[in-house]
């Protein structure tokens, strides 16, 4: 059996980054079947063991969901594997994030790995891609920016925004819309307009910035149960019991429903309220 070299595990690290990942046993399982494409008669026992344990089940079964990685043992997986700097730092924040068990402690590291990945973008496009999804109120002001009354003030936009935002908050996030390309000035309306252009995030960005926001907006939804007015939103609820096919058509209607919302929105000639439409379906059982 041929065991992979430094070479290979630096190129290996090259090809497939933590950063790439929001659950650390994806980012091994990609590892281990980068090695298993490269390597002739490669398996799990060996990639243990390349990995600095005996050969064992355990990186498996961690792979698996079925164990959790201890700290001893992620040191030597990353000095197994090279990595280094931003790269090690990420894993091991992963570990943690992956492991932790009560809501605050995930959002503490979640805020650790957004800080750490973006200090790995080379590109200042994709840094403000992240950036924009990173708060909730950057799309409700692009959205604001379609309002007859719009107004371009601080001040403005904050006291018309709620959950309340700064003034300061919203100065930076209309300067972010703006570089994006997403909202510009025009000269001839005196006012700031909607471009055309979509946002579009690369590989590099996509999963953790539409994690981070989706996380955000269900969190302000479970707010507004008690912090709105019923007449002005509608939460609602089921619970069913489908085949795991039932549940594919669920999903296939949800998406056409959502296609349909979108529709009825363009209808809107001169919008004067922004609203936020969620909707979940996920299982409860295994």
């Amino acid at each position: 059996m041929v065991k992979p070299d430094n070479d290979s595990m630096a190129r290996a690290c090259q090809e497939v980054r933590p950063t790439q990942f929001l659950d650390y046993r994806k980012f091994l399982q990609e590892v281990y079947a980068w090695f298993k494409t490269h390597l002739d008669s490669y398996s799990y026992l060996q990639f243990a063991e390349d990995l600095g344990f005996s050969q064992s089940n355990m990186i498996h079964l961690a792979i698996r969901g079925k164990r959790h990685l201890r700290m001893k043992s992620v040191q030597k997986i990353v000095e197994s594997l090279g990595l280094k700097g931003a790269e090690r730092q990420y894993f091991e924040t992963l570990v943690r994030y992956n492991s932790a068990r009560l809501a605050s402690e995930r959002e503490v590291y979640f805020q650790r790995l957004v800080a750490i990945k973006n200090r790995t973008l080379t590109s200042k496009i994709e840094q403000s891609q992240l950036e924009y999804y990173s708060e909730w109120y950057h799309p409700v002001i692009r959205e604001m920016v379609n309002m007859p009354d719009f107004q371009g003030d601080a001040g403005w936009i904050a006291a018309r925004i709620q959950p309340r935002i700064l003034p300061e908050q919203a100065r930076k996030s209309l300067e972010l819309l703006v570089e994006l390309g997403l909202v510009e000035y025009s000269e001839e309306k005196q006012k700031h307009v909607l471009t055309q252009r979509n946002v579009t995030t690369g590989d590099e960005v996509t999963h953790m910035a539409v994690t981070r926001y989706h996380q955000r907006v269900i969190e302000i939804g479970r707010e507004s149960i008690t912090q709105v007015p019923s007449v002005r939103r509608d939460i609602s609820g089921l619970t069913l019991s489908v085949s795991q096919e039932v549940a594919q058509k669920i999903k296939a209607e949800i998406q056409k429903f959502r296609k349909h919302l979108l529709a009825i929105a363009d209808e809107s000639v001169e919008p004067d309220e922004i609203v936020q439409v969620n909707i979940q379906m996920f299982p409860f059982t295994k």
